[in-house]
């Protein structure tokens, strides 16, 4: 039986850096105020606009700032929040607006080319985008979110080596990232450098043991270096410290079902199945499993359900009709 998709995959962090969207903090930049007591207002309701944004209450959050913008449209805090709030909601004329708005207020404000290089990663214009993250390091050169965004951009444009780098100076900055250095690990991973992989993800694990993604990443690698045990051993602990991580579940059973445990694989893609019925490549798996332990009625009805999700899926067709012609069905493969 064909393997019905790749083996065990890297995942991203949580909040993946290459969608991180970084604004400007509550206290970074208030803006100027005529009065004292307006200030003092001002403040309070840019505090709230941000917890709004935070909760994901865009629409709050953008009617508080345009109530502050509409009272002093130059306050650059105002400016990178309206900026952030709508690349979020995908109005990336209007992102990038605010952050040209920010910049002739303030030509050195980092913040506001880091947006504006979102805006620009978001349409595809790469070029563009790492000018304005390169700039936004340049004006400020502990700007984590900047080489974070910068080292996303340089992975688009398969600069992979200077990717790297950003990701490190990131961490120079603040070591205890952990996402950040799990996010390392893949690149590294992907670039063939395992040991360094490794490192990262043990690191990652130290900072934040129950960060279940590491264990994950760390198991991937041990597959690739064909430590079968070690790799099974660090995807159960993902799923046990995370029950609703897919792709650990998934990364799991492709390994068991290569070191033919079948049961066990059986269980582990049936608890992807239940977070995600309709994935077709975990129900092709689980069919090449069910074949192998000779329940053939059960492989063929799995293959059919996985053709069935993803019609253009040569492998669970390969399968089905290797199973099909061990009935002596061939021809029902339609």
């Amino acid at each position: 039986m064909h393997s019905q998709g790749q083996g065990p995959q890297s995942q991203s962090s949580a909040h993946s850096l290459l969608q991180q969207q970084s604004i400007v903090t509550i206290n970074s930049a208030v803006g100027k105020q005529n009065e004292h007591q307006q200030s003092l207002s001002s403040v309070g309701l840019l505090e709230l606009a941000h917890r709004e944004y935070q909760a994901v209450d865009y629409e709050s959050a953008e009617k508080h700032c345009m109530q502050l913008w509409r009272q002093d449209s130059t306050n650059t805090g105002v400016l990178l929040l309206l900026s952030s709030i709508h690349f979020q909601c995908r109005r990336l004329d209007k992102s990038a607006q605010f952050s040209t708005l920010a910049i002739k207020q303030n030509p050195v404000l980092a913040e506001a080319y880091s947006n504006l290089g979102n805006v620009y990663k978001e349409r595809g214009q790469l070029q563009e985008a790492l000018d304005n993250y390169r700039r936004a390091v340049r004006l400020k050169p502990d700007f984590i979110d900047g080489y974070i965004n910068l080292a996303a951009a340089l992975v688009a444009a398969r600069d992979m080596e200077s990717a790297v780098q950003a990701y490190i100076t990131a961490l120079q900055y603040n070591p205890e990232l952990y996402c950040v250095r799990s996010d390392l690990g893949n690149l590294l991973k992907a670039l063939g450098r395992l040991e360094e992989a490794k490192a990262c993800y043990l690191k990652a694990i130290e900072t934040c043991p129950g960060f279940a993604v590491a264990w994950s990443n760390l198991g991937c690698v041990f597959n690739a270096q064909g430590e079968i045990w070690l790799a099974i051993h660090h995807f159960e602990k993902a799923v046990t410290l995370d029950p609703n991580f897919l792709d650990a579940y998934i990364n799991l059973g492709n390994v068991l079902k290569e070191a033919r445990i079948f049961d066990r694989a059986v269980a582990a893609y049936l608890r992807a199945l239940n977070l995600s019925p309709n994935n077709a490549v975990v129900h092709g798996n689980l069919a090449c499993v069910y074949y192998e332990q000779g329940l053939i009625d059960l492989a063929i009805d799995t293959y059919r359900r996985a053709i069935e999700l993803q019609p253009n899926f040569p492998d669970a067709y390969c399968n089905l009709a290797n199973a099909l012609k061990e009935k002596g069905q061939v021809y029902s493969i339609l």
